[in-house]
């Protein structure tokens, strides 16, 4: 279900709308079609051609559309246009999948100034870098999740990306990925990242900025350990970075819907890292612990909604800092060989749910991005100081082993 899961959809909708769960083929994650049909009505699309999917849609006539994953960005704009429902347009699809055409929206719009180019294969990478320069980060160019997402500082580091990426470069074809020139950092404030993101509910013309949730430091070359809300920021920072962001979501296009977007915090001020066009992972948990509106709801309603739909955001003060804390392996490790301590972490009042994603002697891959975490922690706290004394005690808590 991508950002957001079947019981956070059904709890959302309570009393407001019946869900249609449209369930299409995905090689990313398998159906919970039970509870599809348990608490709403199934469209099991596997298998149709299109044509026979959006007639098998059409029959259940839905009012709205919408997804909180990446991968079905694509279809669900497809069957929109055929329903005649709202969602992103085609265009507006490839330019929030498609980072290399994001970037340069981006840098046309004056949201982000990142030399970038497209690179397909060995040659076509060292060649952008001895343009570019390092530090540089490649990346794929519609990947997700921290997946498969280098540093570049030398050629050295080229030529070694390049190897692992292209592996069969000139004998089988390979995805695309991105080059583009690192974005400097200013330096964090407190022991916590360099950068933000920021929720925000697009309607025609009208911005809202929901949320904006501070990160942890990212994990070598560039995993995510995790989000805090609220982030712990100056209110002038915070309505620069969501200013950058109204001029980043304008840039590309987009008209409708629920738009997550992480910025760099940067010497020159803000600068969008990128934007997606769903919910930010976990954030509708993060935001509602808090004391926050549903963005799940949210959601709905822009999908849902006429041309005088309400106000979606009602002013509100968070009343705890609750965050999501995630553990990656180094990057060089191969295999997890023991985890000790994660059942100490239950026992603390400032974690409401520690998840091991992986038992011992299991296989690591780094360039998996979250995927690839270790185990994962959720909580809250009452003041970002008691999460900055939180956080290393977690990292002494759990001992971890690994096989390089």
């Amino acid at each position: 279900m991508g950002s957001a899961g079947i019981t956070d959809i059904v709890t959302a909708l309570e009393e407001f709308a019946v869900p249609v769960f449209v369930c299409p083929e995905s090689e990313h994650e398998e159906p919970a079609t039970d509870l599809m049909t348990e608490f709403g009505v199934l469209c099991d699309i596997r298998g149709m051609e299109f044509t026979d999917a959006v007639e098998h849609l059409r029959r259940l006539n839905p009012d709205g559309i919408v997804t909180f994953s990446d991968y079905q960005l694509d279809l669900t704009s497809r069957l929109a246009a055929e329903l005649g429902l709202p969602f992103h347009s085609p265009a507006v699809v490839r330019a929030l999948t498609r980072k290399s055409v994001q970037r340069q929206l981006l840098n046309d719009h004056g949201a982000s100034a990142v030399a970038t180019e497209l690179v397909t294969g060995r040659l076509s990478l060292l060649d952008a870098f001895a343009r570019i320069g390092g530090p540089a980060v490649l990346k794929p160019d519609t990947g997700t999740g921290s997946r498969s997402t280098y540093r570049i500082l030398d050629a050295h580091d080229a030529e070694r990306a390049a190897a692992d990426v292209f592996p069969d470069d000139g004998c089988a074809p390979s995805e695309p990925f991105v080059l583009e020139a690192e974005i400097a950092a200013s330096p964090a404030e407190g022991p916590w990242g360099d950068y933000v993101s920021v929720d925000s509910a697009v309607f025609h013309d009208r911005i809202e900025h929901v949320a904006v949730l501070g990160k942890f430091p990212l994990a070598k070359p560039f995993r995510e350990t995790g989000s805090f809300f609220p982030a712990d920021v100056p209110p002038d920072t915070a309505a620069a970075v969501t200013s950058l962001v109204s001029r980043a979501v304008r840039a590309l296009g987009v008209r409708h819907g629920i738009c997550h977007t992480e910025v760099k915090l940067s010497p020159d001020g803000p600068q969008a890292i990128e934007v997606n066009g769903r919910l930010g992972g976990r954030v509708n948990e993060l935001v509602q612990k808090a004391g926050g509106p549903s963005l799940v709801r949210i959601a709905v309603q822009l999908a849902l909604g006429g041309p005088d739909t309400p106000r979606l955001v009602d002013a509100w003060d968070p009343g705890r800092v609750t965050f999501l804390y995630a553990k990656p392996p180094p990057a060089g490790a191969k295999r997890l060989c023991a985890v000790r301590g994660v059942e100490r972490l239950r026992d603390r009042a400032e974690i409401s749910l520690v998840t091991a994603e992986y038992e011992e002697g299991a296989t690591l891959d780094w360039r998996l991005g979250r995927l690839a975490n270790v185990y994962v922690c959720y909580g809250g706290v009452d003041t970002h100081a008691q999460l900055a004394r939180l956080v290393p005690e977690i990292d002494r808590t759990v001992s971890l082993s690994f096989e390089y």
